[in-house]
């Protein structure tokens, strides 16, 4: 608790975050009984101007979102505003800051998951899948990437949207992942997302396709192309 203090040095802060993420995250149901005490403190330093301590207070609330269950459920609103605030910087994707608005996206997607009850989910997944994808936290990329295949396997109603108007966001964020090699998803996940544009390969329109392809980069069509054709 003294590490917390507005005297203490930011990675100080950081640390001591980082010790109820850890406790948070290893613990699990054991850690309950702390969030009442620490929930508080985590969704103020999501405000902190140490973008450090920014990164772990985000990926605190993301780990809260995911084991904390009924515990969590009542600051889901709040946590919600905080992480907005973090991934609506305007300066987010600078270098110093793009590893706490990689980690906001991420537990973004954990209550989106978790949470689905207790979200006006049909506003909050398209924006969630605005944000991706996420190229700074290569562990927290991987993680977030594998969610959006599992969602898209189990055609998710918000994720793809009324008459599939998301599906061409979802081929580019698979295309951008593709392309980047191993950085951003798992071999698992990468042969999931090939898979999954085969699929819609044979099941799409022609014209819908066509359309689909031509809001593609043409580095993408190109590497989409040899991908779906190895």
């Amino acid at each position: 608790m003294p590490m917390w203090g507005k005297d203490k040095t930011a990675e100080e802060r950081r640390i001591a975050i980082c010790i109820f993420d850890d406790v948070a995250e290893q613990c699990r149901e054991a850690a309950l009984k702390y969030y009442d005490t620490y929930l508080p403190f985590l969704l103020e330093a999501c405000n902190d101007e140490n973008p450090d301590v920014r990164q772990a207070a985000v990926y605190g609330l993301g780990v809260c979102a995911e084991y904390g269950g009924s515990v969590f459920k009542p600051l889901v609103g709040e946590a919600l505003s905080r992480l907005n605030v973090v991934i609506g910087q305007p300066n987010a994707l600078q270098p110093d800051n793009v590893m706490a608005y990689d980690n906001a996206v991420s537990a973004l997607g954990k209550i989106c998951h978790f949470h689905r009850d207790n979200i006006d989910s049909a506003q909050v997944v398209p924006a969630w899948l605005s944000y991706l994808p996420i190229k700074g936290d290569l562990i927290e990329a991987k993680v977030v990437h594998e969610q959006l295949c599992s969602m898209v396997e189990r055609s998710d109603r918000e994720l793809l949207g009324p008459n599939n108007q998301y599906l061409p966001k979802i081929v580019s964020v698979f295309a951008e992942v593709l392309c980047a090699g191993k950085d951003l998803a798992t071999e698992q996940t990468a042969s999931r997302m090939i898979n999954l544009l085969r699929q819609l390969q044979q099941t799409l329109p022609p014209a819908t396709l066509t359309s689909m392809w031509s809001s593609l980069q043409p580095q993408q069509q190109l590497a989409l192309q040899s991908i779906l054709s190895s």
